[in-house]
């Protein structure tokens, strides 16, 4: 951590962070009840996905907000493409006639995709931007 930024910004932060963290439980509950209605797994699927990136591109914040715009290939294309392929293969599988891999659901269960969606995200960020 910096300690530039001052206390203020880690506390702002952790108050994102608590917020992240409640508004996580009703944005499952409002999927499962989707899934109950509908019997579909793949909303609550979708949304263990998109809350691991949305925490990744929160947990990046951590070190500062983006300041200016520089690509860093090498993260780009060697740790955020590949992780974000893998968090996204059981999505484009139910919805486009790829080869469906079944070694693929048994080593990834779905707190495996939430690991996924947190380094695709985070990556994301720092592939893109620098900090201050």
């Amino acid at each position: 951590m910096n300690k530039s930024k001052g206390i203020f910004y880690y506390m702002v932060w952790m108050i994102g962070l608590c917020l992240l963290v409640y508004y996580r439980s009703r944005f499952f509950a409002m999927m499962e009840h989707q899934w109950a209605i509908h019997f579909e797994t793949v909303n609550l699927l979708l949304a263990n996905m998109i809350y691991g990136f949305v925490f990744g591109l929160y947990l990046s914040l951590l070190n500062g907000w983006p300041a200016r715009r520089k690509m860093n290939k090498p993260l780009f294309f060697a740790v955020f493409l590949p992780c974000f392929l893998i968090l996204i293969y059981p999505i484009a599988s139910s919805y486009i006639k790829i080869i469906a891999l079944s070694e693929y659901y048994h080593l990834i269960q779905e707190r495996e995709l939430f690991f996924f969606g947190l380094m695709s995200g985070y990556t994301l960020m720092k592939s893109f931007f620098t900090t201050r």
